[in-house]
């Protein structure tokens, strides 16, 4: 496998080393490239729209929201044929949010070996691949979830909203302070201006800018913490059912206002990489 790492760029080669020699002289090497911040933004659209679609649908057909006067998202896909938008746009979201919790993890780890001082104890990479791990465990379960929806399967439809969010509160946060410890040694970086040692240098447009995106990235954590808490944990110890709102109108509207909450934090978290990724581009090559 042959890759090719600079603060910008990130390439991915074919498994297999390739003999030119034995390569036709017709044949050429096929390439495609992006800019990689194109890819949260998409994710983002992809969500915004298939949320307000399958509001926007619920509402004319008049379908049952629960009864509660601020429903839950899901309660309002719970019917065909937003149901199956809903069902849809989630699942392709999922795959993006793998696909950006990767290049992430790829932009990082470039990062971090560009770090003065350099990375000896390991921190930032284990920091690194737990974000990826936590991301990758998180990510599928928000087409699961919108798949089993509540009014069919009600329970597997919780259950998979709880192994959603809950991985993601330990993605953003280990995000966060990954980019805190880059920060902090980029600033160390900057302080040795006159190390003209090689390896030194500040990355051009590793970030767009890295002191805003943490100042925004520790606001949308801990807004996302204590909606997550009062929607999930605190929410559903305060209600007598979690299916039938009838009894428990006002909490589970409360629960519903902090999932709404949840889920705006999740769109301009992983819509803030749009910034992130910077110059960034994605490059496949095949040849």
């Amino acid at each position: 496998m042959s890759v090719k790492r600079s603060d910008s760029t990130v390439r991915v080669a074919s498994l297999t080393s390739v003999n030119m020699d034995a390569i036709p002289s017709s044949a050429r090497p096929v390439a495609v490239s992006f800019p990689s911040r194109y890819i949260p933004l998409f994710g983002l659209i992809m969500a915004v729209l298939s949320i307000l679609g399958s509001v926007l649908m619920n509402l004319y057909h008049g379908h049952d929201i629960g009864g509660i006067p601020w429903p839950y998202i899901s309660d309002t896909a719970k019917d065909p044929p937003q149901a199956g938008m809903f069902s849809y746009g989630m699942t392709v979201t999922s795959c993006i949010i793998v696909w950006v919790v990767v290049i992430n993890y790829g932009k990082a780890k470039n990062d971090i070996d560009l770090m003065y001082p350099p990375d000896t104890d390991g921190l930032g990479s284990r920091r690194n691949f737990a974000g990826l791990v936590a991301g990758l465990i998180s990510a599928p379960n928000l087409g699961l979830l919108a798949c089993f929806d509540t009014r069919r399967t009600p329970g597997l439809h919780l259950l998979f909203v709880v192994l959603f969010f809950i991985p993601c509160i330990a993605y953003l946060f280990i995000v966060k302070s990954l980019y805190e410890l880059l920060l902090v040694r980029a600033k160390t970086r900057a302080q040795k201006k006159e190390d003209q040692e090689p390896g030194h240098e500040v990355p051009y447009k590793s970030y767009t800018s890295l002191q805003t995106s943490l100042r925004w990235k520790r606001l949308i954590c801990n807004v996302f913490l204590v909606a997550v808490t009062l929607y999930l944990p605190v929410g559903m110890a305060l209600v007598s059912d979690w299916q039938d709102y009838s009894n428990d109108v006002a909490i589970h509207t409360a629960r519903a206002v902090a999932q709404h909450v949840s889920v705006f934090c999740l769109c301009c978290f992983f819509g803030s990489m749009y910034y992130d990724f910077g110059a960034l581009e994605f490059f496949i090559v095949q040849g």
